[in-house]
């Protein structure tokens, strides 16, 4: 049997081929398809692991999310409801990453963790605002304070998180900071939970942080103030979510992010992520090479590339400046079984402000497209 060479996705979106500590595993808008997500791994993630949940009232959007995903007895997705359930200590230690300081929360971990009846093997928090007034140094403290943290409790696994939208866009602090938590994670390979990501995609994969998206859902499109999450909900009238509460924002922004949750776990417990069977990539890509458009683009810090192969392929993945030059190269001839080849996350922060072209050979089928790097 071939070998897939993993280097060319070592900064893998949702999929890495197999999880491993040395690999960046990125939870983002593609990681709310619950359907892609095989049960055993499910089951493996339920009984493995034991997770303490730290957070206010943004972060118990991801936990709303969790109950949407109960609909019965039989849900495979049960936590904290007897034998074959997800142990999850929710709101446990007390406060966010910013609530009451930026630093308390390490302090609580630390307590938590080495009391000598710990059981918990998984540690999550999350933010409540604080991203958008955090300044490089407030997050860089983070930052280190979680690299201590794996430091002295290896045998943990450490969850970082990006800060909710607030309306900012592209331009604003909030999304420097989080950009700046995305690239520390891609480079040194972490698990991230990208909550700021999610919330700006709708399920179709239509962009709205460029539009100034904020925690609630909505955007301004011109003169408009619109919710793309109550948009989908009317044009997919039978997927639509209701429920009692979602923190601040739709009942959908809390599903995906419910679904994203199972997504990681599962992945966390050794899922290889890959979902897409080969029937339904033909029927949705045809018998030809697909290059899709990167994301986001224009690019700042990282991006993310998808493409599709018709069958197995030796691909090669380079970067060009608009002179041809090669500026990077990202896979050389690496053999990749047919399918989609879901978001492969290079970090292009070196890269200096520019156009360039990013062209994938597959065998000898060659298919490029331009993107752009601004800062």
């Amino acid at each position: 049997m071939k070998k897939y060479l993993l280097f060319a996705i070592l900064f893998a979106s949702c999929v890495v081929f197999a999880y491993s500590r040395d690999y960046a595993i990125v939870i983002d808008h593609n990681c709310i398809d619950i359907s892609k997500v095989p049960l055993n791994w499910v089951e493996k993630a339920k009984q493995d692991f034991v997770l303490s949940y730290g957070h206010t009232s943004h972060g118990s959007q991801i936990v709303t999310g969790m109950e949407l995903l109960i609909d019965d007895e039989n849900s495979p997705f049960q936590f904290n409801d007897g034998e074959n359930s997800l142990r999850l200590y929710d709101y446990t230690p007390q406060g966010d990453l910013g609530n009451p300081d930026r630093v308390t929360w390490a302090e609580r971990t630390r307590d938590l963790l080495s009391r000598e009846d710990n059981s918990i093997n998984m540690v999550m928090w999350s933010w409540c605002g604080q991203v958008s007034n955090a300044s490089r140094e407030d997050i860089q403290t983070y930052l280190d304070l979680m690299s201590a943290l794996e430091s002295d409790f290896p045998n943990i696994n450490f969850i970082y998180m990006t800060g909710h939208l607030d309306g900012s866009g592209i331009e604003g602090s909030l999304h420097q900071n989080n950009e700046m938590i995305r690239a520390f994670c891609a480079e040194n390979n972490k698990i991230l939970f990208d909550f700021a990501d999610i919330e700006s995609y709708d399920p179709d994969g239509n962009y709205f942080l460029d539009k100034g998206a904020d925690d609630g859902c909505y955007y301004f499109e011109g003169n408009e103030y619109k919710n793309w999450a109550e948009e989908w909900c009317e044009r997919n009238p039978d997927k639509r979510v209701d429920c009692d509460d979602c923190a601040h924002s739709h009942c959908l922004n809390c599903f995906n992010k419910g679904k994203a949750f199972w997504w990681m776990l599962s992945r966390i417990a050794g899922w290889d992520g890959l979902a897409t069977t080969v029937q339904n990539d033909s029927t949705e890509y045809g018998l030809d090479v697909v290059l899709e458009q990167n994301y986001p683009n224009p690019a700042e810090t990282y991006t993310n590339i998808v493409f599709y192969l018709p069958r197995e392929m030796t691909v090669k993945l380079d970067i060009f400046d608009m002179n041809g030059n090669l500026a990077m190269s990202v896979i050389n001839n690496v053999v990749y079984p047919q399918g989609k080849i879901a978001p492969i996350m290079i970090n292009v922060n070196k890269l200096p402000i520019g156009n360039y072209e990013y062209r994938l050979i597959a065998d000898n089928v060659v298919k490029a497209k331009t993107m752009a790097i601004v800062r």
